[in-house]
């Protein structure tokens, strides 16, 4: 794959105009000019419209051939069938890369289009699509898209590489991933993959030091092997590739290969392969991204192991989380007698010690009887790593949260994971505040069980695999 896709020095647009459609929105190839000028691309950008003289206040050109200097990375917002000839007008200019936004080929039953854009590329032109979104490398400060995410300007930085077969979904995801305190190093949308497919992508931003992990939305494979070749190119390079994968249905599956024209295969051959690879396959696909965020905050803080402790006010919450770690897994154990000695001297007489540990209300009548708790909790050698769950919590309650628990994480070596069950509206101050330290927050005591579980599930490979995990 040419670095020219995800690093060019300059991009044309080809099909680019300025204005709205009839209902409001901005055309397509306003849309992809608009976003690379305004997400601050530091390259030369080149307008091509034969019709136009100048487009957003830059110079415009009648063809690519016509651009006064080297065009590395080509975005074409054209009619599907003119696609074609831009396509190997690029073959012939030396453009290294191009992303095909259009729609109208093999999704919709014109393979014949499909193959002829693939010839005029000639394996010259190495392209993302068509019918993509597009592609954001947010480091390089390239919103290669057209999808309406890249209003959030700028995009939210961090180390996560979420490349996704579905567009829309995709961007939607990326965009309530940035609102939870996510942040991404590249976003793909991989379209029709005509030509680059989705183990390219993992491939090429395996050796990308900007890459701390992937996050995968799959609906089908095109090459199986080539797909486990890159994923263990990611294992190898110490990057976790964490997948949801549509498709266990049989509808599912005919709706990913109406859609992408791939095939979605064996459910159950899926996860075969990734216990084999060391793939971390999400159920939920909104799990997807903030099961990444921890991944991403916590990838050097593993579990050694699934034996969790569960602390919370509420013995209601503990029930839950603890019929949720069985049912994924993992094991609340009893807590060491010393470990139930020390809950003892800080709790009322009342609470539960045992694990999970439900502090009670009562809790808050000591000035630091929950930040005993946690840390005995943790302490305990039958412990993995800790779940503290968090139910109807106001200011200045929450801000509470927000400050110990920031603290009492970066104390320990174990994993603590967040649930905030409770209405966040109440916690103004606090919520915000526990999000930007950088603690895995959940918005479900299930979610943040199975984050752990994900967490534990990638911790068990690396020692199957004799990775050094630390």
């Amino acid at each position: 794959m040419p670095d020219a896709l995800f690093n060019p020095q300059s991009v044309a647009v080809i099909g680019a105009t300025e204005g709205a459609s009839a209902t409001g929105a901005p055309r397509l190839g306003a849309a992809a000019l608009a976003h690379l000028v305004e997400h601050g691309f530091p390259g030369a950008v080149y307008p091509v419209n034969p019709n136009r003289a100048e487009i957003m206040g830059l110079r415009a050109y009648a063809g690519i051939e016509a651009v006064p200097g080297p065009v590395d990375l080509a975005l074409i917002v054209l009619p599907a069938a003119a696609c074609v000839e831009a396509m190997a007008a690029c073959a012939r200019s030396n453009v290294e890369a191009a992303v095909v936004f259009s729609s109208g080929f093999g999704e919709a039953g014109d393979t014949a289009l499909e193959a002829a854009l693939v010839s005029a590329a000639g394996g010259r032109v190495r392209f993302c699509g068509p019918n993509t979104a597009g592609l954001v490398s947010v480091h390089a400060r390239l919103a290669a898209s057209i999808s309406m995410v890249c209003q959030f300007n700028p995009f939210r930085a961090g180390d996560i590489a979420f490349v996704t077969q579905s567009g829309a979904l995709g961007g939607s995801m990326l965009g309530r991933g940035m609102e939870e305190g996510v942040g991404f190093s590249h976003w793909v949308s991989t379209g029709n993959e005509a030509d680059l497919d989705l183990a390219d992508y993992v491939d090429a931003l395996a050796g990308d030091p900007g890459v701390g992990l992937f996050a995968l939305f799959v609906e089908g494979l095109r090459d199986v092997g080539k797909f486990r070749a890159a994923c263990r190119k990611a294992a190898d390079a110490g990057k976790p590739v964490l997948v949801y994968k549509t498709g266990r249905s049989d509808v599912a599956a005919a709706a990913a290969a109406s859609h992408t024209g791939a095939l979605a295969g064996s459910d159950r051959a899926f996860d075969a392969l990734c216990r084999q690879d060391g793939l971390i396959r999400v159920d939920d696909a909104a799990d997807l991204l903030p099961t990444a965020l921890a991944f991403s905050r916590l990838r050097h803080k593993l579990p050694e192991g699934r034996r969790i402790g569960i602390v919370s006010a509420s013995g209601g919450i503990c029930g839950v989380a603890a019929d949720d770690c069985a049912r994924f897994g993992l094991d609340v154990p009893e807590l060491s007698g010393e470990t139930q000695a020390r809950l003892r001297s800080v709790l009322p007489d009342f609470a539960a010690v045992r694990n999970p540990v439900d502090v009670t209300g009562q809790v808050r009548s000591s000035p630091t009887g929950y930040q005993d708790t946690v840390r005995a909790v943790l302490d305990d050698d039958r412990i993995d790593g800790v779940l503290l769950l968090v139910t109807m919590a106001g200011e200045p309650r929450a801000s509470f949260y927000g400050r110990e628990i920031p603290m009492l994480a970066a104390d320990s070596n174990k994993p603590l994971l967040v649930g905030w069950t409770g209405a966040v509206s109440l916690a103004q101050e606090g919520h915000p505040m526990l999000k930007a330290s950088g603690v895995p927050t959940f918005p479900s005591s299930s979610a943040a069980v199975k984050a752990m579980r994900a967490l534990a599930d990638y911790a068990a490979f690396q020692g199957r695999s004799g990775a050094n995990r630390r």
